[in-house]
Parts: structure tokens; C-alpha cells; sequence
């Protein structure tokens, strides 16, 4: 006989105690003595009719059922499958239980408040209590206890001991009106600029102040509406770094002169029906920089030349859903990683074209030849590889942070590290993304208790950089070591070295 728990053992002595009392009470029949009592009488059974009393064929009556009846007065689970029909006394008869009734007590949800150390074996509630009175589980808040036991740089730690911004404090850096989508840090090294881009299209350009602010000033932020839908993509042309590039859900995307202040359409993009296919993502090729890649809302990819027209490639299906992250491999330009709300992470060569393939339920395009996978347990929401020493990050819904080595990648990836971190942002705060910085292996995340934590390769934590709210969606700047992160408000929370340099 499998050995029941302290609240099993306990719920049937409760069963045992109650049925007791009703029989002392004497309160069988009581239903009945009430209803005579009260001038209710018990409906008389009908004749049964007979064939030979029956002229014509009468089709019978369903039962009356109440209009609703609650999944336990259907005899189900709360999941809608059906349970036996066992009452409380039933319960009592457990000298020789059944087993499938025993393992069905055991699967019962439990309902309302009740202590923990019911629920183990062995375990007390005084001895729970001392196992987890006063501990703190978050590594974020944790951080600098974690620094004492981390073997890690100390000059590389020192670096990225950042400072908040704070000539205008962050509830007056409104860059956007909605919820930011996409960010950009300008290359530039004499001003600092950050670009932000909402889910409603609006952009925001800001101009950052170096010089303490009189109580009259106000940042100097330049905001305009050129798209209808989220904003996906922010970036700098490496051809020429006055222009920006910005790309959307729409599948618009377009050029900003910083020098004229005049915006270039360089495409729309649509399919073959000539519907709109939404940009999710997008990068300059490291081989050519007049070659842009991206990827779409359905799972497409494709690449635009700038100098041609018309500018795009045929598409290439990569996922059979939105396609939520790429990045391209700087070592090996060819190859570019994926990541998927249909959850795996891929790495494809873009030399390749294979048609049909067997993992697709379309066959209306081809794709690209896959060179690794990774099978995730929900979707991936972010992938990016590191420049200096061939390191893959990804995080995704599963809430966890994995890296990957990837200079010689194999058929299925496996990887090196993982790293538990709450990636549930919820309907209002823009998915979280890892980043790895441009010029060191060094990358960042946003963390739902209101921070960016900053991580070398290595999966060993540099920073935790305290904000007021969550700065979920982050941008690096290419050569300083600034960073900079937009919440659900449209604000920003800028971080900086500048003490370090003065």
C-alpha cells in the first residue's frame, strides 16, 4: 500500500470525524422529514406506457439538467476528464484501497490556504521554516554577495561599474509616447545620441546634455511619428554614420538624414499576394555593406541591396512563426543565427538554398541550408552572437540565459552554460533580449527586478545596475562602455564610465 502524506492522512480523518457527527445528530432522512413537513411532496412515479397505448412514435424527453452544473457535479477534473464516482465514506475504506482510487487522491488539487510541511513527508513546519526563513533567491539583489565568491576579473569588473546618468532624472527622459520597442546608441564618441523607437511607430532622437541643467531646461529630445506599427529595428549606416536606419512591423523601412533631417523610403515589404510582410529584425552584412538582411513577422528571410532596384531577394522561409531575433556570425559572415516563437534556435548558411524542406508545413518557399539546431522548451526571443571569441547567447521564454560555442558548431547544439533568469515580462514590458557588446565579450540583459545585468562570456556577472522601473529593451554603444535601456513608458535610463575618466 503506497504510503499516504500528512494532508491525505489528515483529510480522511476529517472525513471520518464528520461522518461520525451526522450519525450521532441522527440526521438521516432529514431531507425527507423537511419536505413533508414543509407540504412537498415527493413527485409519484409515472406508468410505464406500452407499445399497444402508444398511437404514434414518440421520440423520449432528455432529462431536465440544470443550465449549469460545476465540472464536480459532472463527476470531472477541473481539466474536463472524468474522475470515479467515490464519496467521502467510500474514502473511509482504505484496509484494502484501490489502487487507481489511491493514486487519484494523491493527483487532487489542493484548494484554499495550508502549510507547506503538510504537503512533504518528514518535513515540519519549524523545520521549513529554518530551511528558508530569510534568504533572498534573487542573483539580481544577491549581487554583491555574489561578487565576494565570483573568480572573476576585478579590473574587468571596475569597467562596467557604471554610473546612472543624472543631469535630468529618468521620469523627465521621455524620448516616445508608448512603450519602447527598439533602441540605438549612435557610434559617435564626442555626443552622445540614443535613438528609441515605440510600439505605436513614433521615434525619438536625444540629443544627450553633458553640462548640469538649470531648473528651466529640459533634455533635448526631437520625437516624430513615421511608421503605424512597432518599431523593430534602429541602426546606424557603417557606410555613412549621419544616416539612420529604422525598420517596422508595417514593412516599412526607411533612412534618417541626421544632417538634412529628411527620411528615405527604401522599401515596403510585401509578398507575391502583395500583402505587407512586417520586419522583425535586420542587419548589415559584414562582407558588404550595401547588403541589408532581415527577417519577418512570419518567418521569412530575405536580403536588400541597397543599390539595386528593385532591391529584394526572393524570400526564403526559415520558420514557420515570427522569427523574433537573427544575428549574423562575425567570424564566419556566411552564417547567421535564428531564433523562433516555434522554439528552436537554428544557424543557417546563406550560400545554400534548399527547397521544400521536410520541417516546414509550407512548401510556397524555399529555405536556407541548416548547419545547427538547438531545440528550446518554449520560443526563443533573442540570439547575438559575440565578436571577439566565438561565444552564442540566447534567452528565451523558459527563462533561462544559454551560451553556446560556436566556432565549430555541430549538427545539434548543446550548450556550455546556462544561466536561470526571469525572462517573464508579461503583456506590458517588451520581451527581454541578450546583447553581447560589439568590441568585448560582454553582454547584457534587463531584469524584471528593475536592473540590466551585465555578464562576460563566461556566465560570470559583472553588474547590476539599479533602475526605477524595468529597462527591458537595451542598447550598447559600438566602442564606450555605455548602455542604455527604455521602458514601457517611453523613458530611458542611461549608464555610463564618464566618472571613471574625469
Amino acid at each position: 500500500m503506497p504510503e499516504l502524506t500528512s494532508f491525505q492522512r489528515k483529510r480522511l480523518e476529517n472525513i471520518k470525524r464528520n461522518n461520525d457527527l451526522l450519525k450521532k445528530l441522527n440526521l438521516n432522512g432529514a431531507a425527507t422529514q423537511i419536505k413533508s413537513e414543509s407540504g412537498v411532496d415527493e413527485p409519484k412515479p409515472k406508468k410505464k406506457k406500452t407499445a399497444a397505448s402508444t398511437r404514434k412514435s414518440v421520440s423520449p424527453k432528455a432529462a431536465k439538467m440544470p443550465t449549469r452544473r460545476s465540472r464536480r457535479l459532472r463527476g470531472e477534473t477541473a481539466e474536463g476528464q472524468g474522475v470515479p464516482n467515490v464519496n467521502d465514506n467510500e474514502l473511509m475504506k482504505m484496509g484494502s484501497p484501490d489502487k487507481d482510487l489511491l493514486d487519484e487522491v494523491k493527483d487532487t488539487k489542493i484548494v484554499g490556504d495550508i502549510k507547506l510541511s503538510d504537503l512533504i513527508k518528514g518535513e515540519d513546519e519549524a523545520t521549513l521554516l529554518d530551511k528558508y526563513a530569510n534568504v533572498n533567491f534573487s542573483s539580481g539583489d544577491f549581487f554583491k554577495e555574489i561578487k565576494k565568491h565570483q573568480k572573476v576579473d576585478t579590473d574587468l569588473q571596475k569597467e562596467f561599474d557604471l554610473q546612472l546618468y543624472d543631469v535630468f532624472p529618468p521620469n523627465d527622459i521621455k524620448l516616445v509616447h508608448d512603450r519602447i520597442s527598439a533602441m540605438h546608441f549612435h557610434p559617435s564618441v564626442n555626443q552622445k545620441l540614443i535613438i528609441a523607437g515605440d510600439t505605436n511607430g513614433n521615434i525619438g532622437l536625444w540629443n544627450v546634455r553633458e553640462e548640469p541643467a538649470t531648473d528651466e531646461m529640459e533634455p533635448d529630445i526631437t520625437q516624430m511619428h513615421l511608421f503605424t506599427k512597432n518599431i523593430a529595428r534602429l541602426d546606424s549606416l557603417p557606410s555613412d554614420t549621419s544616416k539612420l536606419l529604422a525598420a517596422s512591423y508595417d514593412g516599412f523601412m526607411r533612412t534618417i538624414d541626421l544632417n538634412t533631417m529628411q527620411s528615405h523610403q527604401i522599401i515596403a515589404l510585401k509578398n507575391e499576394y502583395e500583402d505587407s510582410l512586417g520586419i522583425s529584425d535586420c542587419k548589415f552584412s559584414y562582407e558588404n555593406l550595401n547588403l541589408i538582411h532581415l527577417t519577418t513577422l512570419a518567418g521569412e528571410f530575405t536580403t536588400i541591396d541597397l543599390r539595386e532596384k528593385p532591391c529584394v531577394e526572393k524570400l526564403k522561409r526559415l520558420s514557420d512563426k515570427k522569427i523574433g531575433s537573427f544575428d549574423i556570425d562575425p567570424h564566419t559572415p556566411y552564417q547567421i543565427a535564428t531564433g523562433s516563437l516555434d522554439r528552436t534556435l537554428r544557424i543557417w548558411d546563406i550560400r545554400a538554398t534548399v527547397d521544400n524542406p521536410e520541417w516546414s508545413q509550407y512548401d510556397d518557399y524555399p529555405s536556407l541550408g541548416i548547419v545547427s539546431t538547438y531545440d528550446s522548451r518554449l520560443s526563443v526571443s533573442a540570439v547575438s552572437y559575440c565578436a571577439t571569441d566565438g561565444s552564442l547567447v540566447c534567452n528565451g521564454y523558459d527563462d533561462t540565459i544559454r551560451l553556446f560555442d560556436v566556432k565549430t558548431p555541430s549538427e545539434n547544439l548543446q550548450p556550455r552554460l546556462t544561466l536561470k533568469h526571469n525572462c517573464q515580462s508579461g503583456r506590458w514590458t517588451s520581451i527581454l533580449k541578450a546583447k553581447f557588446k560589439a568590441n568585448r565579450n560582454v553582454f547584457a540583459i534587463a531584469n524584471m527586478k528593475r536592473a540590466i545585468d551585465i555578464y562576460d562570456s563566461q556566465g560570470q556577472q559583472l553588474a547590476h545596475l539599479g533602475t526605477a522601473t524595468v529597462p527591458a529593451v537595451l542598447a550598447w554603444h559600438p566602442l564606450e562602455n555605455w548602455i542604455v535601456g527604455g521602458n514601457s513608458s517611453g523613458k530611458a535610463f542611461l549608464f555610463t564610465n564618464d566618472w571613471q575618466k574625469s
